[in-house]
């Protein structure tokens, strides 16, 4: 193979590598900004003022229903709030 050939496939490596590069920084932010509307970080202020609560109505709701029924309850909250999250931060 001539010395041009060689170049021109070293090229086309580099130029294939850099795309990869950047198809995989791409996938990566993408990820990152499904992850940031799905869960969002807490605040600590209103996370520190709302755990009160919410354990004291745990507390009080697992004997009543049981164990179990809160259990599937606060899974379908999360899930629901989880939507609806995804829903309002949709472009």
């Amino acid at each position: 193979m001539s010395r041009e050939r060689h170049h021109a496939i070293a090229d086309r490596k580099a130029l294939l590598i850099a795309h990869a590069e950047l198809d995989r920084s791409k996938v990566s932010l993408a990820v990152l900004e499904v992850r940031s509307i799905i869960s969002p970080e807490p605040a600590a202020e209103r996370l520190a003022r709302v755990r009160p609560g919410a354990a004291m109505i745990l507390s009080v709701m697992a004997p009543v229903l049981g164990a179990n029924r809160v259990t599937r309850l606060l899974r379908f909250v999360s899930i629901a709030l989880m939507a609806l999250r995804i829903a309002r931060n949709w472009k």
